[in-house]
């Protein structure tokens, strides 16, 4: 998909959802360095935060995001350059799933042809709830 193909006001949904599982919570607190016990251990998130379980990291859910989206085709052609807004509105814990949304608000062309398109995104649970929702510029 181009920059000429995306139209403000589209909406683009996950065509798959993604469950996250704890061995990939493992990987990725390891190979990014976090490695907090908030992440790794789930009597720690219990006990300090009243969490059912451990949570899954903020840039993995992110990340899981980007590919899902990647996925449907929304950003095959596509830089993530930057993240304007973001709010983490709940806990993602191991065994959960994800679906996305996003919708385009704005599109600014470059002089070379193409440019930046700006989106407003949104990283459901299987529940349908909300977790995290950002605004790319």
């Amino acid at each position: 998909m181009y920059f000429e193909d995306v139209k403000v006001g589209d909406v683009y949904k996950s065509n798959l959802s993604k469950v996250i599982t704890g061995t990939e919570i493992d990987l990725v607190a390891q190979i990014s360095g976090l490695d907090h016990p908030n992440f790794l251990v789930p009597e720690r998130a219990q006990k300090y935060y009243g969490f059912k379980d451990r949570v899954v990291p903020g840039p993995y859910i992110m990340t899981c995001m980007l590919g899902l989206m990647l996925k449907q085709g929304f950003l095959a052609d596509a830089l993530f350059s930057y993240v304007g807004e973001i709010k983490f509105k709940r806990p993602l814990f191991p065994g959960d799933s994800i679906t996305v949304k996003c919708e385009v608000t704005g599109k600014k062309e470059s002089p070379k042809g193409g440019g930046p398109v700006i989106y407003t995104w949104t990283v459901y649970n299987q529940d349908n709830e909300e977790v995290v929702v950002g605004v790319n510029h």
